[in-house]
């Protein structure tokens, strides 16, 4: 392997770290560059859905009903994911009594994540997004996504890619 295709594999593997993962990395290294860490205040109704819980039990959300929710979509098998993880669980914890967080599992089956749950003892309430249908919905192209919902139902905040417990409260508080 020749000088130019190692820089050429070293930046690939870091714009794909600094973007996130998605299923773009997953199938082509082609696609890093095009995906970058994005912020975003553009506003749209979320959507309601439902999913199972690690312990099996069905869990609704319906943005709109007067409560906050905090998304974020993630995966076991993704670096930056892993990361932000303890930031997302201890922002989980300290916001308990005014939002519903929820970090939505992306097509791994329980037990992984049951599994990485456990070994890490991360508490967050965690939902199985087994066949991607949310993340569709909420049009995630890469994790981690951070997703913050108003008590009337509109997204308000977005963040593709790694996010600090302080740009979440930063955040937080512009929503209030």
């Amino acid at each position: 392997m020749n000088s130019k295709n190692i820089l050429s594999a070293i930046l690939a593997v870091f714009l794909i770290t600094a973007a996130g993962c998605g299923e773009a990395e997953k199938d082509a290294l082609a696609d890093a560059g095009a995906k970058q860490q994005a912020e975003t205040q553009e506003e749209s109704h979320a959507a309601s859905f439902a999913l199972a819980d690690i312990d099996g039990r069905n869990q609704a959300v319906n943005p709109g009903d007067g409560k906050l929710y905090v998304l974020n979509f993630w995966a076991t098998w993704c670096p930056p994911c892993r990361k932000e993880m303890p930031e997302m669980d201890h922002f989980a914890a300290a916001h308990a009594q005014d939002l519903v967080f929820y970090g939505i599992n992306m097509q791994e089956d329980s037990e992984k994540v049951t599994g990485f749950m456990q070994k890490n003892d991360y508490k967050m309430h965690v939902l199985l997004d087994a066949a991607g249908k949310v993340a569709n919905t909420y049009h995630v192209r890469a994790i981690p996504t951070t997703v913050i919902i108003d008590g009337m139902g509109t997204v308000k905040f977005r963040k593709e890619g790694m996010a600090t417990e302080k740009e979440l409260e930063d955040a937080l508080a512009r929503v209030k």
